[in-house]
């Protein structure tokens, strides 16, 4: 699976508070970073805000693409929307990713059409969702930007599927910006259990010599948002016998320039200018640190999504005191990881805060259940869920692409002839996938019998095969083993051959070699599979029923492997069945028994065409009428 993560205004490289980089920024390169090692692929566009920049570099492993949008230099997140449209047409084509996923308005705002001009589902997740017009939170915060409330009106009602990172976040994304529920997920945030670790017993390390053990510590961008003044405020409340240090890590963006100077300010007017140390935004490992090491993390924002500080203190070990806003009621979990303070009134934090350090034994119970809690939210957890989600948006996408996996030559056109011409005559694309080449089937008596163990059997059904897609119209075809449907240096898989166990049933050759398709290893064949999945851009795989028709060992086989291949991709899978009973989606093509003929008159080794041009004889003797209607079992509504 190939994914576009699509963040405008801040790149996954820049450091968490400073600027505009925050919770946001840490949550895209640690889901990335885990998808990857989930197996998915993922690339990162973001805006280019440095001449120096290169257009793409590497971060972590992972592809960075920076986009021309704007002047390169820094840029306020309130001026970064005059710059949408040019970074959408710098972007370039995204058709060879399977996903495209946006973080934050602006990124869907100058993605989105060109996902829906791919074909390509379109993942949304905000972050952060404006604030109501009349909300007082946008105190001491700049103008939204013009086009912000109708940009997030366009993302909700338009992407294929919404990842909210709280219930808080859906339930705002429903309510104010139109999304149709049926269409949003929500997958948490998760942590960095390894990084983010309790400390030591007896360590007491500090940020600063001047910084006293058990220190407070509010770790997030300086802005009124996120409300630093207040832990200022609430400090200064505490009472001064059992006050500790303030420990204020992050940075001021340019829309809030003076912000840091007026809480300097407020700390001298406050009386504890003392007791309060500014730090610059901090590296993850540095960050880490200064967590396992404080005594309480304070979270007073007025608005978050998530509050991802939060969860990392809880899988620090350190109780977090927060505001009752928003998702931080999901980050933690009141009573049992932190305390949720229901106001933003100095006093009441300071009570909160000045109960929880008279109180070691109940510091340590929080502790203690918010690192249990944290190590359930791994980030490789969140991967699994997300990559679920992608499949969900790829299986409710439509379908252009349908790849048909066969065991032998002629299977393709016996089991599927007639459903692969009608997709082809609607416009999509096809492609067939053969396992073998039949070499261990048996030939129609006649001038072709001397072709019987012999290789020059193989090249023969290769060219019927040829022939046979040619006359159903399918423009591409491998043989399994071979590029593109393989994962390493080219191999053959050997046709298994077949006996009679029962009238009309079959069981695997007793001679059946050990590199034959119904032997060989599953992680290498189901790999080889993926791999031509992935380079034709298959919507859906279409294969055998579980039985394999009649029972062929190879059939089975494929079933099984195409199945297991979809599933690593990340496409809806197919089950062919003759049986209408047993059908999700049945086709009556008897229109197309003709072609289906003229088909099967190119397996000439394998079995005769009647003169009714409507049944055949197999060069086993076995005679049937040609199978033109079929069903498909799985879920597939996009399907022409």
């Amino acid at each position: 699976m190939r994914v576009a993560f699509i963040s405008l205004h801040t790149s996954p490289a820049e450091r968490a508070g400073t600027a505009d980089a925050g919770g946001m920024n840490v949550l895209i390169r640690a889901l990335a970073r885990a998808l990857v090692d989930d197996g998915v692929d993922v690339e990162f566009f973001t805006r280019r805000s440095s001449a120096s920049q290169p257009d793409t570099t590497d971060l972590d492993g992972m592809v960075v693409h920076h986009v021309t949008a704007g002047p390169a230099t820094p840029l306020p997140k309130s001026e970064i929307d005059r710059h949408i449209d040019e970074f959408r047409a710098n972007l370039g084509p995204l058709d060879r990713f399977d996903v495209v996923h946006s973080h934050h308005w602006m990124s869907g705002v100058a993605a989105l059409p060109l996902a829906k001009a791919a074909g390509i589902p379109h993942v949304m997740t905000f972050h952060s969702v404006a604030a109501h017009p009349n909300s007082s939170l946008r105190e001491g915060e700049p103008p939204e930007s013009p086009g912000r409330l109708d940009g997030e009106i366009v993302c909700a009602t338009q992407s294929d599927m919404i990842i909210a990172v709280s219930r808080h976040e859906a339930a705002v994304v429903i309510g104010r910006c139109q999304a149709d529920p049926q269409r949003v997920t929500v997958i948490h945030p998760g942590v960095d259990t390894g990084l983010f670790h309790p400390a030591a017993p007896g360590d007491t390390w500090t940020p600063t010599p001047a910084v006293r053990p058990g220190y407070l510590l509010f770790a997030a961008r300086l802005q009124p948002l996120k409300a630093p003044d207040l832990a200022i405020r609430a400090l200064a409340r505490i009472d001064e016998e059992i006050r500790p240090d303030l420990v204020l890590v992050g940075e001021a963006s340019a829309d809030f320039a003076p912000y840091a100077d007026e809480l300097r300010q407020l700390a001298v007017d406050e009386g504890v200018a003392d007791r309060v140390t500014f730090l610059p935004g901090q590296d993850r490992d540095s960050l880490a640190r200064m967590i396992r090491h404080a005594g309480l993390v304070l979270v007073p924002s007025y608005s978050e999504t998530f509050g991802l500080i939060a969860l990392e203190a809880s899988s620090s070990g350190v109780p977090v005191v927060a505001a009752a806003a928003g998702g931080l009621t999901e980050a933690i979990c009141n009573t049992h990881t932190g305390l949720l303070v229901p106001t933003h009134v100095p006093d009441d934090w300071a009570d909160v805060i000045g109960s929880l350090l008279a109180d070691p034994a109940r510091r340590a119970q929080l502790a203690a259940t918010g690192r249990q809690r944290a190590e359930a939210m791994g980030w490789p957890v969140v991967a699994a869920r997300t990559r679920e989600a992608y499949r969900r948006a790829i299986a409710a996408g439509p379908i252009r692409h349908v790849a048909f996996v066969h065991a032998h030559p002629d299977d393709e056109t016996l089991a599927s002839g007639a459903l692969i011409a009608h997709l082809v005559d609607e416009g999509l694309g096809v492609s067939v996938l053969t396992a073998t080449r039949g070499e261990q089937g048996e030939v129609v008596a006649g001038p072709l019998s001397h072709l019987v163990g012999t290789p020059q059997l193989e090249q023969r059904r290769e060219a019927e095969l040829a022939g046979a897609l040619a006359a159903l119209g399918v423009p591409t075809h491998a043989f399994l083993g071979l590029p593109p449907a393989r994962v390493g240096e080219p191999r053959r898989y050997l046709d298994s051959g077949m006996r009679w166990v029962s009238e009309g049933v079959a069981g695997p050759g007793e001679d059946a070699a050990a590199d034959s398709f119904s032997l060989a290893d599953e992680a290498e064949a189901v790999a080889d599979i993926a791999a031509f999945l992935r380079a034709v851009r298959a919507d859906l795989a279409v294969s055998y029923d579980d039985d394999g028709g009649y029972g062929h060992p190879d059939h089975v086989r494929a079933h099984h492997l195409t199945k297991a291949a979809a599933a690593t991709v990340g496409i809806p899978f197919a089950a062919l069945t003759p049986h209408r009973d047993r059908a999700d989606r049945w086709f009556e093509l008897t229109g197309y028994l003709p072609r289906v003929a003229e088909a099967l008159r190119h397996h000439r080794t394998q079995l005769t065409v009647h003169d009714d041009g409507a049944t055949i004889t197999h060069s086993g003797g076995q005679t049937e009428s040609i199978v033109t209607s079929t069903g498909l079992r799985g879920s597939f509504p996009h399907l022409a």
